[in-house]
């Protein structure tokens, strides 16, 4: 299977009342205009969500103004040029099916099948434990046994409850409660996967295949490969940095699916800025991974010149980056450890949004990843230490590993001790208070002022054993926010020391006692960031990569191929407009300097010219005073053998 980038995902989701549907398409002008923008591979309709064929099928329904083989044609014409066709079925919904067969949708738990916002898509949702299974299998089947497609891309792939008279029964069959919802979503999830799995057979392993909506814990041995689908417009900008550094270690190919949109999908009017669009391919680049641009097509006059060419301009400068950024991965000395199965949560996205913000390198793996290969582990907010974990955490410990964990991490599966004794701690219960503060007993440098500091989203209460100590204490309040029946207490000043920490070290173990975390997602107050700031200094006084003059907005990150470590500096970043976040600028930058640890150099210089950059040896580190920045740039650092 080939390596996908340059793609573009094209909906093409058309309703029935559209009567020149295709007057104007041509396949051998819908190729070139692709090839001509350096798309090197599609995604492409077979099936769309309202439920019609593109091609001739004997299973389903022909969109009912369409009067030859677009999807045939398309596959046809792609092929000649050396563009790589997937097939996009929309299997989670098919209003047309849904429309001529009720017995095939999802009944919600108040015995609905048609609900919410009847003008937006998941109005009526497909159930697996109908007809609709093997209607779809048949479609797919029959796609993949009629044309040389190069895979399948299946969307809404979205477990959902099913309260059917079918699947309850089922349920029931199977030993389980029909009025547990967990038991519903449960029996729900098995008939899901059941027909992933026949999918598969039929692709079968030489195809790639992608089920989009499932977990990637669900997915293993499914999916050949990640998309990330994001339009951060609506995502928002904090998404995709968190997914990738979880995705790219999953050990399959991993690819960033954005959108030319400016509000969403579906949006036919909607063109990004070319800035923007950049923004987010070198968000992908910065991280490892090629990009996908996600498109709509218009039924009657196909792909949109305007929007190609704004594509073109930017694959042609992502092609010059590809000596450099083909096959390479990301550098880490941080691992943030996942919740169950893999989950980003917002503590995730917050630890994400502050360590780029600081400039350091991180990925996101799970409770079965090597964790030697990190520096700091970083347990964000609720990750308690399972049978699993432990072990591995006590190694990495004894190993001189260091250890950032907030909230109730830290704790045992029950909630109620410190799973290992290096912590050397006390679990004091939970935090009463909803309105308290910490001062800060080590020095900073005048990064945390020396005051009582907010504390916003309270987790556990701590308590030093002898060998631990406080890095800050707890301060409480006068009394919590709340009504007392007299006065909404919102005014809730601090009143005394509570005798006990608010952030405790044992070791190399820093523990907070707050979600730290989910608080800096939520109010991004400085001080929390410039506390791990502190304990990182503790603890990785030497880091993969240092930045100096380059601002908190900027993302600095490195990746490494063969005998090369590419630093990448993005500049563009995102700012509000309304009810949107919106980049329309390329920020420039004069006078930054990264710092790369290495001894062994061969050369450095700037991708994709090669310009050669000056250099010194410091202290380990090669120190590069940058060039003019306009946006984005690589800097490449050439290893000696």
């Amino acid at each position: 299977m080939r390596m996908i980038k340059r793609a573009v995902h094209i909906d093409f989701h058309t309703m029935p009342a559209i009567p020149d549907f295709g007057a104007n398409f041509d396949a051998k002008t819908f190729a070139r205009t692709l090839k001509d923008a350096k798309v090197e591979y599609i995604n492409a309709f077979a099936k769309c969500n309202i439920g019609f064929a593109y091609y001739p099928t004997e299973i389903g329904v022909m969109h009912p103004h369409l009067e030859f083989d677009m999807f045939g044609q398309i596959v046809e014409e792609c092929n000649k040029l050396g563009i790589g066709v997937t097939a996009y079925f929309n299997v989670g919904l098919d209003h047309e099916m849904a429309r001529k067969h009720r017995e095939w949708t999802v009944v919600n738990k108040e015995g609905q099948i048609i609900y919410d916002d009847r003008t937006a898509n998941f109005f009526r949702n497909m159930c697996f434990n109908s007809g609709y299974r093997e209607y779809m299998l048949g479609m797919i089947k029959e796609v993949v046994e009629r044309y040389p497609v190069e895979g399948v891309f299946l969307d809404c792939i979205v477990i959902r409850p099913c309260h059917g008279n079918e699947c309850l029964e089922a349920v029931k069959e199977r030993g389980m409660d029909p009025l547990n919802d967990e038991d519903v979503l449960a029996f729900a999830k098995e008939a899901l996967l059941d027909f992933s799995q026949e999918v598969k057979k039929i692709v079968g392993p030489d195809k790639f295949l992608y089920l989009n909506g499932i977990e990637p814990a669900d997915s293993a041995g499914l999916n050949t490969h990640a998309e990330i689908e994001c339009l951060p417009s609506g995502w928002s900008y904090d998404f995709f940095p968190a997914q990738v550094a979880y995705a790219r270690n999953l050990g399959i190919q991993t690819f960033y699916m954005t959108g030319r949109f400016n509000v969403n999908w579906g949006d036919f009017g909607g063109l990004k800025s070319k800035v923007s669009l950049l923004n987010d391919c070198w968000d992908a680049l910065s991280n490892g991974v090629p990009t996908s641009i996600g498109d709509h097509m218009h039924p009657r006059d196909g792909l949109d010149p305007a929007v190609y060419k704004i594509v073109g301009e930017i694959y042609e400068e992502v092609e010059r980056y590809e000596p450099w950024t083909d096959y390479a991965k990301a550098a880490a000395d941080i691992g943030i450890l996942t919740l169950e199965r893999g989950k980003i949560d917002v503590c995730h996205n917050g630890a994400v949004r502050l360590l780029g913000e600081l400039h350091y390198t991180y990925d996101i793996i799970n409770e079965n990843h090597d964790l030697s290969k990190y520096k700091v582990i970083i347990l964000p907010d609720h990750v308690k230490v399972s049978a699993v974990l432990k072990p591995k955490l006590e190694a990495y410990i004894a190993a001189g590993g260091g250890i950032i964990s907030s909230g109730r991490s830290g704790l045992n599966p029950e909630g109620t001790e410190f799973a290992l004794s290096e912590w050397n701690m006390t679990y004091d219960g939970e935090d009463t208070w909803n309105s308290s503060y910490f001062k800060m007993l080590e020095d900073t440098g005048g990064e945390i002022p020396d005051m009582l500091c907010g504390i916003y989203n309270q987790g556990i209460l701590l308590q030093t054993k002898e060998g631990s100590k406080a890095v800050a204490d707890y301060y409480q309040p006068y009394f919590n926010r709340e009504w007392d029946g007299f006065h909404g207490s919102f005014y809730t000043p601090p009143d005394r020391y509570a005798g006990r920490p608010a952030v405790a070290r044992s070791g190399n173990i820093f523990q907070f006692c707050f979600h730290l975390f989910t608080s800096y997602m939520d109010v991004a107050v400085n001080v929390h960031k410039y506390m791990v700031k502190y304990c990182l200094e503790q603890l990785l006084p030497e880091p993969l990569a240092k930045c100096e003059g380059i601002p908190t907005t900027a993302r600095v990150t490195v990746t490494e191929k063969e005998q090369m470590s590419m630093v990448h500096i993005k500049l563009t970043h995102p700012e509000p407009r309304g009810k949107y976040n919106v980049i329309e600028d390329r920020q420039t930058l004069s006078d930054g300097v990264v710092y790369l640890r290495s001894n062994q150099v061969e050369a450095v210089y700037m991708a994709p010219g090669k310009e050669p950059l000056a250099y010194e040896q410091v202290d380990g580190y090669i120190r590069i005073p940058l060039p003019k920045v306009d946006g984005y740039a690589m800097v490449v650092v050439e290893h000696k053998a």
